[in-house]
C-alpha cells in the first residue's frame, strides 16, 4: 500500500510539474519535494527516501542486516513466549505464591535494565559481534537451566540463578546490540525505514508467541494420560514432567541454538556512509530506463571493517550523560514506564486472571495475540496518515489512547469481548508511539558510544516489570485469589489509574521535552560532527 501510494504521488507531481514546463509527463521534471521532518527538535532532519527507494536499498544491504532480523525474530519468540507463561510456570511447577512469582517476574525484568548499564559500556568496547555471541550464549545457558531444573531445593536455587543473573545479563547484551547492529548496517536515508522493519519483526514474533502457548497447552495437556483414579499422569522426558510450560521453554532453547548458528555469519563491519549515500541518491532520482539500467549493479552498499571505541567506560558514560538529548530521552522513558506497566500486566496478571475468571480452557495466549495483531494492522495506516506529523505530539496521542484503553475491562471485567477491545486499542496506541521512541535510542549517540544510550532503549519495557511484579502478585492474591472470588473491576481499576499518570506527566514536562536548542554538550559534539556522527538525525522519528 505504501509503495502504491508513493508511486501515485510521484506520478501526479511529475505530471503537474511537467505540464507547467515542457508538457505532460516530462521525464526530466523535478523529483517530488521531500516530506517534512518528523520533529524539528534537537537536530537538522535527514531527507527521507520514498518507500519504493527504501525497499530497493535493502537489496544492497550486507548479509549482517538479514542475520540480525532473523536473530531478532528468534530471540523475541523465545523471550515473549516465556514471559506469557513465566508466572504460571513458577506457581504450578514450583509452588510459588502469587506474590512470590510476581516478585521474581519483576526482579527479572528490572535487572535487565540494571545490568544494561554495565553491558552497554562493554558493548562499546568489544563490538557488535562479540556482544551478540555473549548475549546468545548466556541466554542459551539460562533457558537450558529453566528447562531442566526440578522443584528440589537445588533446582529452585538454579532457577533463581537463571532468572536473576544469567538470563537478565544475556538479554541486556542482546537488545542494545541488535539496535546498534541496525545502525551499523544501514545509512541515514533508509535507517528509519529499517528500524520500522526491526520493530515489526519483534511484533510478529510476539503475535506468534500467543497461539504457540495455546498450542502447547493443548498438545501437552495430559488428557490422554488419565489414570484409573481420575488423576493425570504427565508425559515424562528424562526426569521431569513434560508440561506445556516445559514445551514452551524447549522451543526457546531450540530458537537460541539457531541464533548461535546465525552468529557465525556476522562480521564487525559498517556501511560506508558516503558511498551508500551516493548510491541511494542514484536510486532515488534517476528515473529513465537507461540510467536505471546503468546503475543496477551499483546498488550494493559498500562496507568496511569497524574499529571499536578505545574510550574508557567511565569517560564514555560521562560523555553520554552530559548530553541534553540523552537526559530528555531518559525523562521520556521514565514517563512511559507507566504505559509499559500495562504491557507487562499482559504477561504477569492477565493469564492467571483469565484462568481463574473464565476457566482453564480459556485461550489466553491467542487473546493476548490480539494486541500485536492490532499493531501490525494499524502501523501502515498510522505511518501513512501521520507521516508529516511531529513525533512528540504523536507520542502524546499514543500514550493517551493507551492510558484510556483499560477502561473497558474495568467496566466489563466479566466479558472476554471487553478484553478484546482493550487489546485492540492498546495495540493501536503502541503503533502510534512505540516505533518513534525506539528509533531514537541510538540516533542521538556518537558512533562507537551507543552502548549506554541503546541499553536504555528497552528500559521502560523491563523496568516496568519491577512495579508490575510486586503489584501483580498483590492484586491477584487480594482481588482474584481463586475461581470463587475474582473482582476484575478493582484489579484492573488500579492498572487503569496508574496508566493515566503517563499522559499527565508528559503535559507537565512538555516544554522541556520539546526543547529545540542544543545543550552545551550537544553543541560541542555537533561542532565536531563527521560522517560517523548521527547528531543530525531527529531525536524522534517514524519508521
Amino acid at each position: 500500500q505504501m509503495v502504491l501510494l508513493t508511486t501515485i504521488y510521484s506520478t501526479i507531481h511529475k505530471y503537474i510539474t511537467s505540464s507547467m514546463t515542457n508538457g505532460p509527463l516530462n521525464n526530466d521534471a523535478a523529483a517530488p519535494p521531500p516530506l517534512p521532518s518528523m520533529m524539528h527538535s534537537f537536530a537538522t532532519p535527514v531527507q527521507p527516501l520514498s518507500r519504493l527507494s527504501e525497499l530497493k536499498t535493502l537489496c544492497g544491504s550486507p548479509r549482517e542486516l538479514w542475520v540480525t532480523f532473523a536473530i531478532k525474530f528468534l530471540d523475541s519468540l523465545a523471550n515473549f513466549s516465556m514471559h506469557i507463561i513465566l508466572v504460571l510456570y513458577l506457581t504450578q511447577e514450583f509452588a510459588y505464591s502469587d506474590v512470590k512469582a510476581g516478585a521474581v517476574f519483576g526482579a527479572y525484568g528490572a535487572l535487565i535494565t540494571a545490568y544494561g548499564i554495565g553491558t552497554g559500556l562493554i558493548i562499546d568496547r568489544i563490538g557488535v559481534v562479540k556482544s551478540m555471541y555473549s548475549g546468545v550464549i548466556l541466554s542459551l545457558i539460562g533457558r537450558l537451566i529453566m528447562l531442566l531444573v526440578t522443584a528440589s531445593t537445588a533446582g529452585q536455587a538454579m532457577l533463581l540463578i537463571a532468572l536473576i543473573i544469567v538470563l537478565p545479563i544475556g538479554n541486556s547484551f542482546m537488545f542494545p546490540t541488535m539496535m546498534i547492529a541496525i545502525r551499523r548496517y544501514t545509512v541515514k536515508k533508509n535507517r528509519n525505514f529499517v528500524y520500522g522493519l526491526f520493530y515489526t519483526t519483534m511484533i510478529i514474533a510476539i503475535f506468534v508467541s500467543g497461539p504457540l502457548v495455546d498450542l502447547f497447552r493443548l498438545l501437552l495437556s495430559g488428557d490422554d494420560n488419565i489414570l484409573p483414579d481420575g488423576s493425570v499422569e504427565q508425559a515424562k522426558l528424562m526426569y521431569f514432567a513434560w508440561t506445556p510450560y516445559r514445551g514452551i521453554l524447549a522451543l526457546g532453547v531450540a530458537s537460541t541454538v539457531v541464533e548461535c548458528i546465525l552468529c557465525l555469519f556476522l562480521r564487525e563491519i559498517k556501511v560506508e556512509e558516503d558511498e551508500a549515500t551516493r548510491t541511494l541518491d542514484t536510486i532515488t532520482y534517476e528515473s529513465d530506463s537507461a540510467s536505471a539500467a546503468s546503475t543496477t549493479t551499483s546498488t550494493q552498499l559498500r562496507t568496511s571493517s569497524f574499529v571499536v571505541s578505545k574510550t574508557s567506560p567511565l569517560q564514555s558514560m560521562k560523555n553520554t550523560f552530559r548530553k541534553g538529548s540523552f537526559r530528555r530521552y531518559m525523562l521520556l522513558g521514565i514517563i512511559l514506564t507507566n504505559i509499559k506497566v500495562i504491557w507487562r500486566h499482559l504477561d504477569a496478571t492477565l493469564p492467571k486472571y483469565m484462568i481463574r475468571k473464565f476457566g482453564v480452557d480459556v485461550p489466553f495466549g491467542s487473546i493476548i495475540a490480539i494486541e500485536p495483531l492490532s499493531i501490525m494492522l494499524s502501523t501502515p495506516i498510522i505511518a501513512f496518515f501521520a507521516e508529516n506529523s511531529e513525533s512528540l505530539p504523536m507520542v502524546l496521542i499514543g500514550v493517551s489512547v493507551a492510558s484510556l484503553s483499560p477502561i473497558f475491562v474495568v467496566i466489563f471485567p466479566n466479558f472476554i469481548w471487553a478484553f478484546c477491545i482493550f487489546l485492540v486499542l492498546f495495540g493501536l496506541s503502541e503503533s502510534i508511539w512505540s516505533p518513534r521512541y525506539y528509533s531514537m535510542s541510538v540516533c542521538c549517540a556518537k558512533e562507537g558510544h551507543e552502548g549506554v544510550f541503546a541499553a536504555f532503549a528497552f528500559a521502560p519495557t523491563f523496568l516496568a516489570q519491577l512495579p508490575v511484579g510486586a503489584l501483580s502478585g498483590f492484586l491477584l492474591s487480594t482481588y482474584c485469589p481463586n475461581e470463587n472470588y475474582c473482582n476484575g473491576t478493582k484489579l484492573w481499576g488500579v492498572v487503569f489509574g496508574m496508566a493515566l499518570l503517563s499522559p499527565l506527566m508528559m503535559m507537565v514536562w512538555w516544554r522541556w521535552l520539546n526543547k529545540e536548542e542544543f545543550d552545551e554538550a550537544d553543541a560541542d559534539d555537533n561542532a565536531n560532527v563527521n560522517n560517523d556522527d548521527l547528531l543530525d538525525e531527529p531525536l524522534l522519528t517514524t519508521p
